[in-house]
């Protein structure tokens, strides 16, 4: 049975409706960069949604969130950030070496 604003318990559904547009929002701007329908594309690939689910996402049409679908993406949205944090951990790893390199050759 989906949520929806209009089930029982609207106040929790809401917010559910709002955090689940707020994680596909969120992997769209991550991925912005290379235009707008390239960012929506790469973010339903990522999450396992459509496109079309992706676009009621960051346009706020969306009315309702299975629970499936609610967890299925707040685990790819996880997995999603300890990607990132790995590939920001490498680049600091790099940066390091850089600098390192740079007051070797200064000494």
């Amino acid at each position: 049975m989906p949520w929806s604003i209009l089930s029982k318990g609207a106040g929790m559904t809401a917010a559910v409706v709002e955090e689940f547009a707020d994680l596909v929002s969120q992997t769209v701007e991550s991925r912005r960069k290379a235009g707008l329908k390239s960012a929506i594309y790469e973010a339903a690939r990522l999450l396992g949604l459509t496109e079309r689910r992706v676009r009621a996402c960051l346009y706020r049409e969306i009315r309702n969130v299975t629970a499936a679908e609610w967890l299925d993406v707040r685990a790819r949205f996880a997995s999603h950030l300890e990607a990132e944090a790995r590939r920001h951990a490498a680049e600091v790893d790099l940066l390091r070496a850089r600098i390192e390199a740079l007051r070797n050759e200064a000494a």
